[in-house]
């Protein structure tokens, strides 16, 4: 299959033929066709998040099942499915619990590039190995866990509906498992890229009043085509904004979609006392956020980090409320582009220009 290959970080990506083993137990290999382009790639291109290169990015993909490996079972060739980042092993303790977007064996190989049995499907004309960044969907095919797909309707199937796998799992995760947000909440939404517009729709969805807070004009007014009042940061102090908007009170949740020192402080200066300020964006590993730790003890504010959701429980969810219409992927998916543009997807991304740039192989 051909697939888009990062040697190393920081330089293009390469378009590559590389061989596909069949999966093993408890897997399955999908026929992408169509991917997703998310912030966490590129953390993964610079080397902010340090998975070993050779590798196949790409995390969120719509397709159809072409094989199934031993041991799977309620997903057959021929079903059309959504893949999520998210791998639950369904053994460990979280899993068995019922949090299996924090399965204890897939963080132990997340950063690793490897399927859950610690191994790689892929290898290049050499007969090298090649890694893949939670699921490697840059590609024509991709081998992944049985347990990160979700069935979808043959009528859903678009290429806008590879979001749902990242983008809207997190949304949906951070809006309704972490921060329980209801109607009569006020949800501030920091961060206008593709999570951040997808928990807008999923607030939105849930009966709350949403404000989102960005800097991006095309971005922000699309917020407000999709219900929110909208705060843009080229203005003035954001969380003086927010404070006017709630008169002085603050917003009962605050989800901060963007990843930076700057906007985790402001996000707990604008919750409500007894607020819940919830975490999706991603920083460089290792780095450290300061805090102003006053405002959160004295405020009762919760801090709370939010890591997907659940895609054997909340991905069929979240495809039930794209067919019911509550949910529109097709307002943020787009520009599309072939695999062998996908450097071009990559920079639409990066510059701004691109909600969710998608890759149709």
């Amino acid at each position: 299959m051909k697939a888009a290959v990062l040697r190393r970080y920081k330089e293009p990506l390469q378009v590559e033929e590389l061989s596909v083993e069949a999966p093993h137990v408890g897997e399955i290999a999908v026929k992408v066709a169509a991917a997703g382009v998310c912030h966490s790639d590129l953390y993964v291109l610079e080397g902010a998040t340090p998975v070993p290169t050779p590798l196949v990015p790409g995390h969120e993909a719509v397709g159809v099942v072409e094989e199934v490996g031993p041991g799977v079972d309620g997903v057959s060739p021929g079903d059309n499915v959504v893949t999520s980042f998210i791998w639950p092993c369904g053994r460990c303790k979280n899993c068995a619990s019922g949090r299996e977007n924090l399965c204890e064996n897939f963080a132990k190989v997340r950063l690793k590039g490897t399927l859950l049995d610690g191994t790689t499907r892929l290898r290049d004309g050499g007969g090298g190995e090649v890694r893949v960044f939670l699921g490697g969907t840059w590609a024509e095919r991709a081998v992944i866990p049985a347990t990160a797909a979700a069935k979808i309707p043959r009528r859903l199937v678009k290429p806008e509906m590879a979001m749902l796998g990242c983008a809207f799992l997190t949304a949906y995760g951070a809006v309704v498992n972490t921060s329980s947000a209801g109607p009569g909440d006020t949800v501030v939404v920091v961060g206008t890229g593709g999570v951040g517009l997808a928990a807008v729709q999923v607030a939105k969805a849930v009966g709350a009043r949403v404000v989102a807070v960005g800097r991006n004009p095309a971005k922000l007014a699309a917020a407000r085509e999709m219900g929110a009042e909208v705060v843009d940061v080229r203005n003035g102090d954001p969380v003086k904004a927010v404070q006017e908007l709630t008169e002085g009170r603050g917003a009962d949740v605050v989800i901060e979609a963007v990843g930076s020192d700057e906007t985790i402080q402001q996000a707990v200066d604008m919750a409500a006392l007894g607020g819940r300020v919830v975490l999706v964006g991603l920083m460089p590993v290792g780095h450290k956020t300061p805090l102003g730790l006053a405002r959160v003890v004295r405020g009762g504010i919760a801090v709370l980090g939010s890591y997907g959701a659940r895609p054997r429980v909340d991905l069929p969810s979240v495809i039930k409320m794209v067919d019911r219409g509550l949910l529109s992927p097709e307002r943020l998916a787009g520009p599309f582009y072939k695999l062998e543009q996908i450097n071009e997807a990559v920079e639409a991304l990066r510059s701004g220009r691109a909600i969710r740039p998608v890759v149709v192989p």
